[in-house]
């Protein structure tokens, strides 16, 4: 075996190993939240349950914040997924149902932790922002817009307060944890909705009659 051959063969070997560091990190990182204030998690005590060094830690992240929010990403990413065909409203009610499902979880138990601590971490907020509310806040924003395309929703309803009206209630009792976040609540929070903007589009249509 030649040098190159040898260099390769050692790169390739170690892939794995790091891998592995990697997502033990990410699996200790989460362990943490689901059980602990994230203001109170520290580096030291995540790399301590992985069997790594910080060091090895700060490879890959250069924040808590950040590892953290790979942590949440990393077991959750899948857990909602907007379908790509189909009428776009009945997509959407599916979305906000995998929403609700979503917030029931221990996935709830986390999410409520985030938006807890980005009151007072602005660091952790921009991470949030930028890597789970945005991309998700894309996804349903251009839904509306094709159901407004097709017309199953009113050409002049303004997106931002009809998704905030929908996912409000789901928010409300997510952090509250007064009452359940069951299927049928949030069929009857996402048709009142829908109704409501039908309803307010039909009256303006008939006052400029």
């Amino acid at each position: 075996m030649g040098p190159v051959e040898e260099i390769q063969r050692k790169r390739s070997s170690g892939r794995p190993r790091s891998e592995a560091s990697r997502v033990s990190i990410l699996d200790a990182a989460y362990g943490f939240l689901k059980s602990m204030p994230i203001s109170s998690i520290s580096t030291v005590q995540i790399a301590r349950k992985a069997g790594v060094s910080t060091a090895t830690m700060y490879r890959w992240w250069p924040t808590k914040e950040a590892l953290l929010l790979d942590a949440f990403l990393h077991k959750t990413d899948r857990e909602l997924v907007l379908k790509v065909k189909g009428p776009p409203l009945e997509r959407l009610k599916e979305y906000v149902l995998q929403v609700g499902r979503f917030f029931t979880g221990e996935s709830g138990i986390v999410v409520a932790r985030l938006l807890t601590a980005i009151q007072d971490n602005p660091v952790l907020r921009k991470e949030f922002l930028e890597r789970v509310y945005s991309p998700r806040d894309k996804e349903f924003r251009s839904i509306v817009k094709e159901a407004i395309k097709r017309r199953q929703l009113p050409a002049d309803i303004e997106v931002g307060v009809f998704l905030e009206t929908i996912i409000g209630p789901l928010l409300i009792r997510l952090l509250m944890r007064h009452e359940q976040i069951d299927e049928t609540f949030v069929i009857s929070v996402f048709n009142r909705v829908v109704a409501g903007a039908m309803a307010q589009n039909c009256a303006g249509t008939a006052s400029r009659g």
